[in-house]
Formats: structure tokens, C-alpha cells, sequence
């Protein structure tokens, strides 16, 4: 089963889709991948409001986006979540578990993006004790820009329970040689195990699924491919 884990395809949450139009065409595409679920995730920034707030507003978003799909066939199957900026006291906060991906306790994360000293370890660690749920580090990859290395990302990996890293399609499919060849040893290694689009619009940012699976299939084998799908099924499985 193929499973978009990030994306901003709700209308007028954050910088993602612009109306139910752009968000429908947003999902059109993934439809056409051979996407079965969309995982929804808004842009959730504990410093600008508060999580109450917030799910009120993705609520609200989520009840225009299905509303603007009746009559519309053959969409993936909609999952609510969101992407969460990392804030180190944020698992202390008694609606933290309000913001995981569906009815699962996995949260997509979103780490800072920069150089990972030791500082910022040790607030991850501390975070992670407090933390009662699993995490989903949002575009694992997208972290090498700012003098982290795959070693880095490992290290964050193997910090907690469980912790899982996601990828950008986008990433894989616009890459140079180079990078590419990176970023798919971190597949065929495991760091990676989730794949999202991370999706904003149509335009400069599209959801692009079925290119980065293309590639994988031919460079890392389909056994690869079939690993992150099966991941992604063992977390939202088919009911």
C-alpha cells in the first residue's frame, strides 16, 4: 500500500494549497501514482498558537476539503495529522498526543534546521523522555543541507523507541547524481523507512510520488520499495 506520510494539501492551514481546488488537483495527482492514503499534515508551530487552536482550524479545513470532494471518485483515503516543529518542552504539553497521525500515537516531527551539536541532542533526549509516543522525523534528508551527515541522522534514529525517518520524494526525484546516490544508500541502509511528498501546491512544489518510487524500484531493487510501503501499512493498515 502507498502511503503519502507528508503533505499540505489541507486548504488555508499554512503555505500548502491555496483552496479545495488546488487541494483536489493535489490529490488527483497522487490518485493517479497509485496513492492509497494521503496523510495530512499542516505546519504546527507551538510559538504561534497553541494546540487547541490549531485543531480547530485544521477541523474546520478538514470539513471543507471533504465537503468540496462529494460526488468525487477515487481519491486516496484522507488521514488527519500534522507536522510538528520541534520545541523541547512540546512533549509536556497534555495535548501533545491530539496532534499524532490519526489514530496512532506516531507524531511527525520537524526538526530544526541546522547543524546537530550536542546542545541540540541533548534537548532531543530530553524531549524523547518525556515523550510517551513515537516519532516520524519529517524529511530526514532535507537535514544533510546543513552540515549534518547520514551518520547524524542514525544517531537521531537510534536515540528512542522506535523512531522512524521520512523522505521527500521530491528529494530523490530532483537530485543530482551525487546526492541521489546518497540518499538512496540511506533507503537501501534503512535509515529511511516512510516516504512523503510534502506537497504544498501544484506549482513549484507538486506532489511527486510516482517518479521518486520509479527510481527506487530501479536503483535500490523492489524489495526496497515493498519494505517502505510495508512499514507504512504496519502503521496505518488497511481496515
Amino acid at each position: 500500500m502507498r502511503i503519502d506520510f507528508h503533505s499540505h494539501i489541507l486548504p488555508k492551514m499554512d503555505d500548502g494549497a491555496s483552496d479545495t481546488k488546488e487541494s483536489i488537483k493535489m490529490l488527483k495527482t497522487l490518485a493517479d501514482a497509485g496513492v492509497d492514503k494521503v496523510v495530512l499534515t499542516p505546519h504546527f508551530y507551538r510559538q504561534n498558537e497553541n494546540i487547541q487552536k490549531f485543531l480547530e482550524r485544521r477541523q474546520a479545513s478538514y470539513e471543507r476539503l471533504c465537503s468540496a470532494l462529494e460526488g468525487v471518485r477515487c481519491m486516496p483515503d484522507l488521514v488527519l495529522g500534522a507536522e510538528v516543529f520541534f520545541y523541547p518542552s512540546l512533549s509536556s504539553d497534555p495535548d501533545f498526543g491530539k496532534l499524532c497521525i490519526g489514530d496512532t500515537d506516531y507524531i511527525l516531527l520537524e526538526l530544526p534546521f541546522e547543524r546537530f551539536h550536542d546542545n541540540f541532542f541533548s534537548e532531543f533526549m530530553s524531549f524523547l523522555n518525556r515523550c510517551s509516543h513515537r516519532i516520524i522525523i519529517a524529511h530526514a534528508e532535507r537535514y544533510l543541507s546543513f552540515g549534518n551527515t547520514p551518520d547524524d541522522i542514525k544517531r537521531i534514529r537510534k536515540s528512542g523507541r522506535n523512531i522512524i525517518c521520512q523522505m521527500n520524494c521530491a528529494s530523490i526525484a530532483e537530485a543530482g547524481m551525487f546526492s541521489k546516490g546518497k540518499l538512496l544508500k540511506m533507503i537501501e541502509d534503512g535509515t529511511i523507512s516512510l516516504l512523503g511528498t510534502d506537497a504544498h501546491n501544484m506549482g513549484s512544489r507538486p506532489p511527486i510520488f510516482k517518479k521518486a518510487e520509479e527510481i527506487i524500484i530501479r536503483k535500490c531493487g523492489e524489495e526496497a520499495f515493498e519494505r517502505i510501503c510495508a512499514c507504512g501499512e504496519k502503521i496505518l493498515p488497511t481496515v
